[in-house]
């Protein structure tokens, strides 16, 4: 029997290839195998030296951007793929095709659904979905398969139910049978200790391990402590996990090795650490999660933001809603010209330093996360593929699918109308439960870093900016003043499409309307910022929304006042509305009646109506003294033209005009 299995990119999509590998081997000593994969990633190494052959294809992800380049590029590389693809499956002749997900596993897949329509392959494929929420390609493969085995139960409601089987997830067998006291005394370390076992997945994680070694020195204090950190052996970019994590180091000062840190590169056997452990700090992949629960750790997950479908979030959201864990999200920050995400150092101190404190707080997570574990995955996928070469139909499931949860939208728009609805439901931000408003706040964060110029209708920074003001989320004020500032330009070609900056006017605007406007900060910091807008963006919403919110924030002030009175000569009407608004509001000097004067008779019949609003507000707020502008009244009221009553100009006249007519007839 020949077995073909693909899969690839992480630790999450070859391992549990791997462990069915192994399953198979054992029980079907002539079985064949091929593993087919992406070349320079983890299975490049891991596969051969598991005794498996293997040959490299070319793939990458779906782009998640609107970048046409992008698209064109992953179309090329996918066809590529599915070309080699196609001579691999006629060449080898499998008989069951098991994927195990990730994008190093579509030309394969794609490649088998070309020649079963031309009946020139009668392979049985098994996909196997180890997240709670499948993967894009999963999704679509998932109608090829013959059969779909998922390791939570909530997944199998992306998939026919009749091909569905909940089979867990498969790690080595190695992982059932662990010894503390074995472990440490093999990697030396005391069992007075509390050891916290701290890694990114198969590669590594760059948030992680920065995050680890800026919260060392707090957690150095406590001696009881001993962090364990796997860097991983990452390159690419601009990143070396090895080289960065030891610099970072050096800076702080910190040994590589001492009595409260031990750092490693890889750990090959890390059932070894994982025994050693008290609880991890890790990503949220499905296999990491699956291992330790298997060994009842408990954990502090920090999700990988850039997860395709966020999928990480939801694998920790749901370890967090059975106990077993805390999640810690990544937070957007501004850093020369850019936002990134990361996790504040001393927040994971302070969380690690919690969890190291309370032992029986760590028993009730360890028992929470070993009531996760299906400890038969292996078992139960081995019986659905000997179902498969047999031709068995697949047996009627037994189980009671929960109904499906209520999701926020993927649609950045669509989420954006759904949080607001949902916070006027509940009475507003402050109503949220911290775990959810946590999870919010990093939807919103995600949403920040997306790096798409032309932002509409995607809408992922857009969306982002306005879920900070509409979730109160006042710890972004920085952030959005250093968008609202950013002064660089574009060039000609996103210049010919009506750009400017790099964050564009339609952005800088809704900082203003949808951000500040909403956290409703009135401080020095913000002020200095308007008044440099209201002067100098070149964007006309942009300086007419600055105007409007110093207005509507801010208390009166002579830099305000004086600064709107020069904006009265801005070329856009909008603006001058918006100013003359503003100075209704914030003008404390009588000496402004002379610039709104200007105006009495604009042909411009809305200059003339916000004119009449202003003189109205400053008379109520005590500014301005009836006979100042008895005679102005008049004088306007003569020469207006006819209006009908309904109609705001004439209305606020008439107002106007039986605040000051008291003063005319003491007059006359």
């Amino acid at each position: 029997m020949k077995y073909l299995l693909t899969g690839g990119g992480t630790g999450g999509h070859v391992y549990p290839a791997l462990a069915i590998a192994d399953g198979i081997r054992t029980r079907e000593k002539g079985a064949e195998f091929l593993y087919v994969g992406l070349k320079n990633k983890l299975e490049s190494w891991i596969v051969p030296g598991r005794g498996y052959p293997i040959k490299f294809v070319r793939s990458r992800p779906f782009p998640r951007s609107s970048d046409l380049i992008s698209y064109l590029a992953f179309c090329i590389v996918l066809g590529l793929g599915v070309a080699k693809s196609l001579f691999i499956l006629l060449k080898f002749r499998p008989h069951v095709i098991i994927g195990t997900g990730g994008y190093g596993s579509a030309p394969i897949l794609f490649a088998y659904a070309v020649l079963s329509k031309i009946a020139l392959s009668r392979a049985k494929v098994f996909v196997y979905e180890p997240n709670v929420h499948p993967g894009l390609l999963n999704q679509i493969v998932g109608g090829l398969a013959h059969r779909v085995g998922v390791a939570f139960e909530q997944a199998g409601r992306w998939f026919d139910m009749k091909r569905v089987a909940v089979v867990g997830y498969p790690v080595r067998q190695e992982l059932y049978h662990l010894d503390c006291n074995e472990a440490r005394e093999g990697l030396g370390i005391g069992a007075e200790k509390v050891v916290v076992l701290v890694f990114g997945g198969s590669g590594g994680a760059r948030v992680i391990n920065e995050a680890i070694v800026e919260a060392l020195p707090l957690l150095q204090r406590n001696r009881d402590i001993l962090v364990l950190h796997i860097t991983g052996r990452y390159t690419g970019g601009d990143y070396n996990a090895v080289e960065a994590t030891k610099a970072h180091l050096s800076q702080r000062g910190i040994a590589e090795s001492s009595d409260n840190y031990r750092r490693l590169d890889y750990m090959e056997n890390i059932q070894e650490a994982y025994a050693a452990a008290d609880f991890v700090v890790c990503r949220g992949g499905a296999g990491t999660l699956t291992e330790i629960c298997v060994c009842e750790l408990p954990a502090i997950i920090v999700p990988l933001a850039g997860a395709a479908d966020d999928h990480q979030a939801s694998n920790a959201r749901e370890m967090e809603k059975r106990g077993a864990a805390e999640v810690v999200y990544q937070e957007s920050f501004w850093d020369e010209g850019e936002i990134h995400t990361r996790v504040s150092g001393t927040r994971l101190a302070c969380q690690i330093i919690e969890l190291a404190d309370d032992k029986e707080r760590r028993l009730r997570m360890s028992r929470a996360a070993g009531r996760m574990t299906f400890k038969g995955s292996l078992a139960a996928i081995l019986q659905e593929l000997e179902g498969l070469v047999e031709g068995q139909r697949p047996a009627p499931l037994n189980l009671d699918f929960p109904q499906r949860p209520e999701e926020l939208p993927a649609n950045p728009n669509a989420l954006l109308m759904h949080i607001i609805n949902y916070l006027d439901e509940i009475g507003g931000p402050q109503a949220l439960e911290p775990r959810e408003r946590a999870y919010l706040l990093y939807k919103a964060d995600r949403l920040l870093v997306s790096r798409a110029w032309y932002e509409i209708p995607l809408g992922q920074r857009n969306v982002g900016i306005k879920l900070i003001g509409y979730l109160g989320y006042k710890e972004q004020l920085q952030l959005l003043l250093s968008i609202l500032q950013d002064r660089r330009r574009v060039g000609a070609w996103q210049r010919f499409f009506g750009g400017d900056y790099c964050h564009n006017g339609i952005l800088r605007r809704n900082v203003i309307e949808y951000g500040l406007r909403l956290l409703q900060i009135a401080s020095p910091e913000v002020k200095e910022s308007l008044l440099d807008v209201l002067r100098t963006d070149p964007y006309f919403e942009v300086r007419a929304m600055a105007a409007k919110i110093l207005g509507e924030l801010f208390d009166p002030d002579e830099r305000i006042e004086n600064a709107l009175v020069a904006a009265l000569g801005d070329r856009a009407s909008l603006v001058v509305i918006q100013v003359i608004r503003a100075l209704g509001k914030i003008a404390a000097q009588r000496r402004v009646l002379e610039q709104l004067k200007k105006f009495y008779l604009h042909p411009n019949w809305q200059f003339r109506q916000e004119v009449v609003s202003t003189i109205k507000q400053l008379l109520e707020r005590g500014i301005l003294l009836p006979q100042d502008v008895a005679a102005d009244v008049e004088q306007i009221l003569a020469s207006a033209p006819y209006f009908i009553p309904e109609f705001p100009l004439k209305e606020r006249l008439q107002e106007l005009a039986e605040l000051v007519r008291p003063c005319n007839s003491e007059a006359s």
